[in-house]
């Protein structure tokens, strides 16, 4: 037992010293631009989760898409709920998916078009349990943050395709 917690220390004094570290949402990207105008179209969840991140990277986050390099617009943030089996037996629930989706764009501020309108989406199911209604539910509720989680990354990893000249 001794050993095992010996060799777990020294794990991850290795990891720690060669400078390995988890990659997560806000993991080091490099970006090509310092001013930025976030515009939200039902979408205002996304749009303040990549604001905090892009303030938090040292980009500036502007008021109008006068003062921006870029103008960032995301539209149409939807989750939906949609039941895909029930029991031939018992009739009762056995699968959910869940659908998270949203739309961007990139424009420069003389509206050309830098990134053309796209679709994000992505699609998660799992088993419902009525016995286990608080644990089904709370699993709901943490695929909902995940899902969140990835459409943002994805939104950044898109931004950091976008180059232009700081100004």
């Amino acid at each position: 037992m001794k050993s095992k917690i010996s060799l777990l220390i020294i794990g991850v004094l290795f990891l720690s010293g060669c400078g390995f570290h988890l990659r997560g949402l806000d993991a080091d990207i490099t970006l090509y631009f310092q001013r930025v105008h976030i515009r939200s179209v039902s979408a205002d969840a996304v749009a303040s989760e990549i604001k905090r991140i892009l303030i938090e990277d040292g980009l500036e986050v502007v008021q109008t898409a006068k003062e921006a390099q870029i103008v960032v617009y995301l539209r149409n943030e939807k989750v939906k709920r949609r039941i895909l089996s029930i029991s031939s037996d018992s009739g009762k629930l056995e699968e959910i998916e869940l659908h998270y989706r949203i739309e961007m764009e990139v424009r420069k501020p003389d509206d050309t078009v830098i990134l053309e309108n796209q679709p994000i989406s992505l699609v998660r199911d799992y088993r419902y349990n009525e016995l286990a209604v608080l644990a089904t539910g709370a699993e709901e509720e943490m695929l909902h943050l995940e899902m969140f989680r990835d459409i943002v990354a994805q939104i950044m990893h898109r931004m950091q395709v976008i180059r232009i000249d700081n100004e």
